[in-house]
């Protein structure tokens, strides 16, 4: 880290929050059942022809007050799949609560599947796993596990304030999240397309909706396409906005913020356009045709913070010394690690 220059005070504005996308913005700061931490987007490891997507929200869970973090009966958790490359919505998948934590899964072609969500315990070990079974192999998961994405943001911290170095450790490490997990057949989503791109939101029911029935029903809370994006590169008054924005108007409405965010880190003008073409718009773009790995979706184990470092510190070998997350990925769905316990 000594080779970089860049000054420390834009970085740490940058990457004040980086963590993914965990607790990015105001608006889901207030509610966690509504902020988004991750999504991942990848082959299913048991079969090639099948895509999982997953979604985590309720970041830092603390396992000593495990059932405190539920999912909202106001939220709904939507993935949208763009397949036609206009950053629109051309098919989607939806979870919606009930206060007791059972649910509904919308997706395409008018099918609905109902589940209930595996509870968080604060018992020494956790509850089985429930994982919901559709037709055409379609299965679905709700539940607490642990924290996929790995990061020394302590270490990042102490090295930019110029009081220590990366020392490895998973800030991470220890914390659960509420997951949703959906396994299905490519070809349900893909409309003949290769390419794919995904982006998640968490959508909040507007009050008196059902009574007055003006404009829409749910409003954007959080957004999220590729890791990092809404939490180092656009600036502290505009996440609010930029998470109720569609990717199809990032280009207009963000793209010079993420490059001025991009210059004061140091980032060369080529590095800049690689990182632009990826984040503008903010989609996770999978080939289907191609292996799972970031920037081609995004897969559970992949060192997303590494890559992005690597382009943003222009290949300055820059890394936070964690490549790997701190509980084995399951090799059965949903593939997150059982969350930790007490």
């Amino acid at each position: 880290m000594k080779k970089l220059l860049y000054p420390v005070v834009s970085i740490v504005l940058a990457f004040s929050a980086i963590a993914a996308d965990h607790k990015e913005a105001p608006l889901t700061q207030e509610g966690p059942a509504a902020d988004i931490a991750d999504l991942y987007a990848f082959a299913s490891p048991q079969d090639s022809s099948r895509l999982v997507l997953a979604m985590t929200v309720n970041p830092f869970s603390v396992p000593e007050e495990a059932v405190g973090f539920n999912f909202s009966p106001r939220v709904r958790y939507r993935f949208n799949i763009d397949s036609d490359g206009d950053a629109q919505a051309d098919s989607s998948i939806s979870f919606q609560f009930l206060g007791d934590q059972s649910y509904f899964v919308l997706l395409p072609g008018d099918l609905r599947i109902d589940g209930v969500a595996t509870p968080p315990t604060e018992e020494p070990h956790p509850n089985d796993t429930n994982v919901i079974e559709g037709p055409n192999g379609i299965r679905v998961f709700a539940g607490p596990r642990d924290d996929p994405f790995f990061f020394d943001f302590v270490g990042f911290s102490r090295t930019l304030a110029g009081t220590g170095s990366f020392t490895g450790d998973d800030s991470f490490a220890g914390y659960n999240v509420s997951a949703l997990v959906v396994e299905l057949p490519m070809d349900m989503i893909t409309n003949g397309s290769s390419v794919i791109n995904v982006w998640a939101t968490t959508e909040e029911e507007r009050p008196g909706f059902a009574l007055f029935k003006e404009g829409q029903r749910f409003q954007v809370i959080d957004r999220m396409g590729n890791p990092a994006v809404a939490t180092a590169l656009i600036p502290a008054g505009l996440k609010d906005f930029y998470n109720q924005s569609p990717p199809s108007r990032d280009g207009e409405l963000f793209a010079s913020s993420i490059v001025a965010s991009l210059t004061a880190l140091g980032t060369s003008a080529e590095n800049i356009g690689v990182l632009a073409s990826v984040a503008v718009p903010d989609l996770l773009t999978l080939n289907v045709t191609q292996p799972s790995g970031f920037p081609n979706g995004r897969g559970l184990p992949d060192d997303v913070v590494d890559v992005l470092f690597h382009f943003i510190f222009n290949q300055a070998g820059v890394t936070d010394g964690v490549s790997q997350n701190d509980s084995a990925f399951d090799a059965e769905f949903p593939y997150l690690a059982a969350p930790w316990q007490p």
